[in-house]
């Protein structure tokens, strides 16, 4: 190696030995818990994914703290890879990450290092670097890395990395978490008039705006950190990662999906709608764009119920938000859509669950929202808003008849804002549940546990 490559290498590992011994120096910030934990037990490589901002690094900081209760401060160590310090970032950053600690010989003197990576994916062909650490010091380096993309489980890194790592995924805050961050107690007990009053006002506040843990925490103009987040999510995790060239039509795009949560989207139509904007975007484009914001965890779908896969190929998706906020602030008229964000606050519960869900539509029009699968067993659950609305508890409740009578199901839920009760229509049994103790999975005794013939 030249003196001038020798000198650059000694200058990285010294940035990088200055950079970890600020970090020791830093109080960590205050963390609230979090329902989500990340892998501890066993030498797998912990990775920790989900949008930006939802609280993957201070997930890191949580699980830092209770480290260092139990192992020296020096056997933990932090580096956000976006840190500008170590900007550029080359993939052998991660030798001199190595070479700092056989330098302190932290290995030697606490048995166990504790790494976390933030970011990771900034570095270009981290996956191999990582893998080489965790199999050459397994049992003496346990990793974290997180990331907003779900590119940091790309082909390549799945293959790389096939029964070395466990996946950890961060949403918004849960409404468990909500109520908790809210200063409420969120035990399963009996509750009081004024108590549920408080929690279904604290409902609708979670649908208008999210999850996010500083929208939820911030004092102020909450529906403005929600339009730049919705702008930062769309410019960093998707247009500046992708080959993207049509950058009106890829945000115009994202917009359209967020004031369209919880509806049937078919490419082919907006393809002909971008047509009539004066926008040329062919629908193989289009379902590029899609697969992009899946992987920045700003949307995602629903297929159809059906046991054909060219069905479930050929259907239009039912479209999701992953958050409630986001997806209002593409639409912030004066109608809030409620039926619309309490069925997209379900399905993002659902996703939080890995619950397996489809949507099923009949040939006559006549949807059911979900169709949630428990091995063989399936429960319809249907969601609506407003059930004393004119004609929307009979249209709610024939579809979920007509879908039981296909499927050879008896029992259902219908989801809305605060009705509850038990009915029979035609030995169908339907259970109403308000959205709140859905969201907090108080469901009727049995029924959590899906529903078969």
């Amino acid at each position: 190696m030249s003196d001038i490559g020798t000198e650059c290498c000694r200058g990285m590992t010294e940035t990088i030995a200055k950079v970890i011994k600020e970090n020791r120096t830093r109080t960590l910030p205050e963390a609230r818990p979090r329902d989500v934990r990340p892998f501890m037990d066993g030498d797998h490589i912990c990775d920790i994914i989900g949008p930006r901002r939802a609280g993957k690094t201070y997930l890191m900081f949580l699980t830092m703290k209770e480290l260092t209760r139990k192992v020296p401060k020096e056997a933990v160590i932090y580096l956000n890879l976006e840190d500008r310090r170590l900007l550029p970032l080359r993939g052998d950053c991660f030798n001199d990450l190595v070479a700092f600690i056989h330098q302190e010989g932290l290995m030697e003197g606490h048995g166990k290092v504790y790494l976390f990576l933030d970011e990771v994916q900034r570095v270009d062909g981290w996956e191999r670097y990582i893998r080489s650490i965790h199999d050459e010091f397994k049992g003496r380096i346990k990793i974290f890395v997180s990331g907003s993309s779900a590119h940091l489980l790309g082909k390549e890194c799945s293959r790389l990395l096939t029964g070395r790592h466990v996946t950890t995924q961060v949403f918004p805050l849960s409404f468990n978490e909500y109520l908790a961050f809210q200063g409420m107690d969120c035990g399963k007990g009996t509750r009081t008039e004024k108590e549920e009053t408080l929690i279904k006002r604290h409902l609708k506040d979670y649908l208008l705006h999210g999850g996010f843990p500083e929208v939820v925490l911030a004092p102020g103009d909450k529906d403005l950190l929600i339009s730049q987040l919705f702008s930062d999510i769309v410019a960093r995790d998707i247009l500046s990662r992708t080959d993207v060239r049509n950058k009106v039509a890829i945000d115009e795009f994202a917009r359209f999906l967020g004031a369209n949560v919880s509806n049937l989207l078919s490419f082919g139509k907006m393809a002909r709608y971008f047509k009539s904007r004066g926008l040329k975007v062919s629908v193989p484009t289009l379902i590029r764009y899609f697969e992009h914001m899946k992987d920045a965890f700003l949307f995602f779908d629903h297929t159809i119920f059906s046991y054909s896969v060219r069905d479930r190929m050929q259907y239009p998706r039912k479209i999701y938000c992953v958050d409630t906020g986001l997806a209002r602030t593409a639409n912030p008229g004066p109608d809030e859509g409620w039926g619309p964000l309490c069925e997209n606050a379900v399905a993002v519960d659902m996703l939080r669950r890995n619950e397996r869900v489809n949507y099923w539509k009949a040939r006559n029009g006549e949807e059911v929202d979900f169709i949630l699968q428990r091995g063989k067993a399936i429960l319809p659950v249907q969601v609506c808003y407003d059930l004393d609305r004119f004609g929307t508890k009979e249209r709610e409740t024939k579809a979920l008849v007509r879908c039981m009578e296909e499927f050879k199901v008896k029992d259902c839920i219908v989801v809305n804002f605060d009705h509850e009760g038990k009915e029979s229509i035609d030995g169908k049994r339907i259970a109403y549940v308000p959205l709140w103790k859905f969201l907090m999975g108080q469901f009727p005794k049995g029924w959590d546990k899906g529903a078969g013939g």
